[in-house]
């Protein structure tokens, strides 16, 4: 579940299995220190809407209005609709060029990836820095489009922090401390070599 801070609106990523029997849990925010107590979702899909208790008195903005502000959970890639497939004159290419991975190159062979650190991450990379999920690459053509899956650290594209933004080939973005960049490539069918 993705939860955010009540003061300075930072969101973080929390496993609910860390809830264990306890409804409730107190965090600490890593940027502004408030210690806030989140809950746990109900179980009926009507009910899972995220909260956040204001902090103690003293720590940061207090309000007696509920936060309207939590974010919406992030995109499953299996629930978004289908994009077109990849065109078989392009190859398409993710080069970490920084990072724990640096050097590797992922081919992509699918429309719509999603990278991190976890095992279900069709591009996997070994970065403690980096979620389990952390973010999405959807190709369109030359252009893709890098949606950031409600990481701790969050997905930064020219050394900006971003929910969502269109990557160009040779274009860099960086997830922790990992920076990979997109690349389009032509496919030659070998005629004249």
């Amino acid at each position: 579940m993705i939860v955010s801070c009540p003061s300075c609106k930072t969101k973080y990523q929390f496993e609910e299995s860390r809830f264990g029997e306890s409804g409730t849990k107190r965090l600490k925010c890593t940027k502004c220190e408030t210690v806030f107590e989140i809950s746990k979702p109900e179980i009926e899909e009507s009910e899972i809407r995220r909260t956040a208790v204001a902090p103690p008195a003293g720590k940061g903005r207090t309000t007696g209005d509920p936060d309207t502000s939590l974010p919406t959970p992030p995109p499953d890639a299996t629930s978004l609709p289908p994009l077109a497939p990849l065109p078989s004159t392009k190859r398409y290419s993710l080069a970490v060029i920084m990072g724990a991975n640096a050097g590797q190159i992922h081919t992509v062979r699918k429309p719509r990836v999603v990278l991190g650190r976890g095992l279900e991450s069709d591009v996997q990379l070994q970065d403690s820095e980096v979620s389990r999920r952390h973010a999405m690459l959807e190709i369109h053509q030359d252009e893709a489009v890098v949606t950031d899956l409600g990481s701790t650290n969050g997905t930064y594209v020219d050394g900006v922090r971003i929910q969502r933004a269109s990557v160009f080939s040779s274009h860099e973005f960086s997830l922790g401390t990992t920076t990979l960049m997109f690349i389009v490539t032509d496919v030659h069918d070998g005629a004249g070599v």
